[in-house]
């Protein structure tokens, strides 16, 4: 394929040889769609972005001949102090574009890419090259040569480099003491680099810190690393600060995030879950601006994990399937999210799914679901055997004998697999450490790392086995061998209802006893605990209704048709509670005044609106985005017929295009040639005429619309968008170069078609 696509292009001797260049060397005459400044500004945001409001009340004077400079540098600051460093780069990048020798904006470069060292060197080192030529204040200077000495290579001992800078921000920090963000800069390292083994001395040292900044600001957005400082030492330390953090930078979901942190330490779910939910609004509210995934955001998949872990927590059913079922329906892509990618939205929506069902034992539910995408089946082990034991669960508990033994047999296979794999792994390990000769010891301990990937599947596997069989035991009347089972069960609430369920009532009142006698504010485990005990303790009333009282306390979300709660109503009875005996939430009194969620955004992830278009084809036909009313399409963006990658990317589709049809989605192209010139790309096309329309968009503004343009450079870039018939944009991708997985795309574009009719 590409061999004939270099044939066709021998008229375009320029772009093959530079094809052949990596970008890092091609500055200079880079790809279509790169960067002129080099690789690194291929990552990161390409779009101007505008002054926001609510980013933090800051302020870090800099050199700049741009008269917004200043403004747009504070608002970097800002999104900094959010961990919002993908708008933060943005930021700083738009000074550059007006003042291309300002020092301190590639400082600020620098600063976003804190965890991406080697951007972070390109950034630095740019800055450096400027800095001689540059005219900075000694404040200016300090931050800078700080951050030069840190990326540098000198002292190879990174340890050494990081103890070096925390004592030059504390040289700031005494040289300039009416510097706020240098105080909260010297925290926040402090906390980063704990974890990177330079340990905090003094955590009251660093609060005394913070303390002097809210004296002065006391709303400064340093409340966010007061949250980040106590979080695991001392949650309580930072309540002051969880209610205040979301509205000292309420544009930045991230400061709605953090509180979470601490409700949720202080088992106030309720205010966790509110904290969480209006994160995700902020954040979902920012993605349709700007055509993003909701992956491309840092933090959002693990706060909308745990936005359904608190639902769940509040015994709110609905509420946490929805959130999950909205993880998994988020958009997917090879590069942020996929099933089996960790820490993506696919893969927390799939695991909290399977949690909740389970939790609210929702059995016929399980199998119903099963049966879709929602708990779709995947290849390895590793990745699909939690959602093998739920539907064994299920198959138990609706008494479904024959199903449970497929299932224990499909575990069975990938168990005896498991062992095979870590069988061969211990053996080439055996037979290369034999000829290696090495002693009895080393041998051994070579074995066990071969294997211990392995061991961990196979001893999984084993544990869910052991669980199923006894399952399957309890259902075929042998007692003995079920309550033998229960060593394999892992959750302490499910193991104390099969010790009830089958006559274990010692062992279950226990559990029973310690869950009651507690301080957990789980509502489901609270409910279990409420019916263990009273089951297997009946006389014993007062304790009963002491739980009961604590568990209405905490109702108000509580989804009492569920089973786990369903099962309370005669005990409620009993003790005289209404039929509905759930309470209304009281709020805390230290909760500030909190906007309401759905003037932040959609809680759930929405697909944004296409831009309307009307643009000539090569025949001069107006082509636009109402012709495709209700029908769903492949929008392409490509960088004209001079672009090699485009007719890569175009060549591709069009050899496909029958499988497009197949699925129902017609492909149109725009490109920054004229009219005249779309002939181009046809005649590049060796198989005859490219079976979809090219329109031209030659003064890009559909390019811009769309976000396929990097607005600081002035050039257009690559882009890929799937519309549905109702005219939303379900999936992105604008890069530097095309998007060229086929089988992906049209996947995907049939996934998303499928869960948002």
């Amino acid at each position: 394929m590409r061999s004939a696509i270099l044939t066709l292009l021998i008229g375009f001797s320029p772009l093959l040889s530079l094809a052949q260049e990596t970008p890092e060397t091609a500055s200079d005459n880079p790809l279509a769609g790169h960067s002129h400044q080099g690789h690194a500004f291929n990552q990161g945001p390409r779009q101007a972005g505008p002054l926001m409001k609510n980013t933090g009340l800051v302020h870090l004077p800099i050199t700049t001949s741009w008269d917004k400079g200043q403004a747009y540098f504070d608002q970097g600051i800002g999104q900094l102090h959010g961990f919002w460093y993908y708008e933060a780069e943005r930021s700083f990048r738009q000074i550059l574009a007006h003042d291309p020798n300002c020092v301190m904006a590639y400082l600020g470069l620098t600063l976003a890419n804190w965890e991406n060292e080697k951007r972070a060197k390109n950034f630095i080192k740019k800055g450096t090259e400027l800095q001689e030529k540059a005219t900075l204040t000694n404040h200016e200077k300090a931050y800078f040569e700080a951050h030069k000495k840190l990326f540098s290579e000198e002292p190879k001992d990174i340890k050494k480099r990081r103890v070096n800078f925390v004592r030059d921000l504390e040289d700031i920090v005494l040289n300039f003491p009416n510097d706020l963000e240098a105080k909260a800069f010297l925290v926040c390292r402090r906390w980063q680099l704990n974890r990177k083994g330079i340990q905090i001395q003094s955590y009251v040292g660093l609060d005394a810190i913070l303390e002097q900044i809210f004296a002065k600001s006391p709303h400064h957005p340093a409340h966010h690393f007061a949250i980040h400082l106590w979080d695991y030492r001392n949650h309580a330390q930072a309540l002051d600060s969880a209610a205040k953090l979301g509205s000292t930078a309420p544009s930045i979901a991230h400061m709605w995030h953090m509180p979470g942190h601490i409700y949720s330490k202080a088992k106030r779910f309720h205010d966790a879950a509110w904290h969480q939910a209006a994160s995700a609004s902020v954040d979902h509210a920012h993605m349709q601006k700007n055509y993003l995934l909701p992956d491309e955001i840092h933090n959002y998949a693990h706060n909308n994990q745990w936005l359904a872990q608190n639902y769940t927590y509040l015994g709110n059913a609905t509420a946490a399937v929805e959130m999950a079922q909205s993880l998994l329906a988020n958009p997917r892509h090879p590069r942020l999210n996929t099933a089996t990618k960790g820490g993506s939205s696919s893969r927390y929506g799939r695991s909290e799914l399977i949690k909740i069902l389970e939790t609210f034992e929702l059995w016929p539910q399980v199998i119903a679901l099963s049966k879709t995408q929602w708990l779709e089946t995947l290849d390895k082990a590793d990745d699909d055997r939690s959602r093998l034991r739920l539907i064994g669960l299920a198959h138990f508990h609706l008494q479904k004998k024959n199903d449970l033994n497929v299932t224990i047999g499909q575990l069975d296979a990938f168990h005896k697999k498991a062992v095979a794999q870590q069988k061969e792994d211990e053996d080439k390990a055996r037979e290369k450490a034999t000829k290696e000769k090495k002693n009895e010891k080393d041998l051994k301990k070579a074995v066990t790392d071969a294997g211990k990937n392995a061991k961990k599947s196979t001893d999984a596997l084993a544990k869910i086995l052991g669980e199923l069989r006894g399952c399957l035991a309890e259902l075929n009347g042998d007692q003995e061998a079920a309550k033998k089972s229960l060593s394999h069960v892992n959750n302490g609430t499910v193991k104390m209802r099969r010790q009830l369920a089958l006559g274990d009532l010692e062992e279950a009142r226990k559990a029973a006893e310690k869950k009651l006698s507690g301080d957990d504010k789980k509502t489901v485990e609270l409910a279990q605990g409420i019916e263990t005990f009273y089951r297997c303790q009946k006389e014993d009333a007062s304790k009963v209704k002491e739980a009961f009282g604590k568990l209405r306390a905490i109702s108000s979300e509580i989804a009492i048709t569920t089973p786990p709660f369903a099962r309370l109503a005669p005990i409620a009875k009993k003790l005289g509670y209404p039929e509905d005996w759930r309470l209304a939430n009281v709020p805390a009194e230290d909760l500030l005044p909190r906007p309401k969620l759905d003037s932040l955004g959609p809680v759930h992830w929405t697909p944004p609106a296409a831009k309307p278009f009307d643009l000539p084809d090569q025949n001069k036909k107006s082509v636009s985005l109402s012709d495709y009313q209700g029908k769903p399409f492949i929008l392409v963006f490509y960088l004209g017929a001079g672009c090699l990658h485009c007719t890569e990317q175009l060549t591709a589709m069009a050899d496909r295009y029958p499988e497009f049809e197949k699925a129902k989605l017609p492909i149109l192209a725009i490109s920054t040639d004229n009219v005249a010139d779309l002939k181009i790309s046809q005649d590049n096309y060796e198989k005859g005429t490219i079976p979809f329309p090219l329109i031209s968009d030659e003064k890009k503004d559909v390019f811009k619309a769309y976000t396929a343009h990097d607005d600081f450079e002035n050039q257009p870039l690559h882009g890929t968008f799937v519309i549905d018939g109702k005219g939303r944009v379900l999936w992105t991708d604008i890069s530097a170069d095309p998007f060229m997985d086929i089988d992906f795309l049209i996947e995907e574009a049939n996934r998303l078609l499928e869960l948002h009719p």
